[in-house]
């Protein structure tokens, strides 16, 4: 008999917690979002760059029933430090590397399956990105350049806000190269 009251508790407290998050859905198309997590660098950029951190913010716009949904996002990157050990005539050289990328980027995302607690969905967008070099041996170099960025995630709801983890893939378009990183990320939206 306890267990059963136990159990009939346990279901109206989920149905409970289950009605506002869905309300909270249904009222606000435009939820805001803090985002970071660790960025590795690939390609080329992992010849100049280690693994890093990143840390934004975001702002989704999406109804609950439509699987379309945007997400304009904002980040900083900071990528690892990283000793390049070059032959010079008088013999070898170490410089140390450092790398930040600023990327603004807008996205379209599509969520996979009905509206359950969980929800699989992909991104991908284009976006402008800031990469900046500097070297302890030489002046910073910095350019403004487009990129594409193309990832999936796992949505997790809650009442009134919701977390998702997501890796997405990079490649910016710099000079004479593209650039790739992979960040992954841990965000919140409320």
């Amino acid at each position: 008999m306890r267990r059963m009251v136990w159990s009939v508790a346990a279901a109206v407290m989920s149905l409970v917690f289950a009605v506002p998050a869905s309300a909270q859905l249904a009222s606000s198309p435009m939820r805001f979002g803090l985002v970071g997590g660790g960025t590795f660098p690939v390609g080329n950029l992992s010849d100049v760059a280690s693994s890093g951190w990143h840390a934004g913010a975001l702002v989704d716009l999406g109804l609950p029933l439509v699987p379309l949904g945007f997400r304009v996002e904002g980040a900083w990157h900071q990528l690892g430090d990283k000793n390049i050990v070059e032959n010079t005539p008088d013999g070898p050289a170490t410089s140390t590397e450092k790398t930040r990328v600023i990327a603004v980027t807008l996205n379209a995302t599509y969520a996979f399956g009905p509206q359950p607690i969980i929800k699989p969905y992909i991104i991908g967008g284009v976006g402008g990105y800031n990469v900046r070099f500097s070297s302890s041996d030489a002046a910073a170099f910095s350019e403004t350049r487009f990129g594409i960025n193309l990832g999936a995630g796992l949505r997790v709801q809650l009442t009134g806000f919701s977390t998702f983890i997501e890796a997405r893939w990079h490649d910016i378009f710099t000079t004479g190269s593209s650039e790739q990183m992979l960040p992954i990320s841990v965000g919140v939206t409320f």
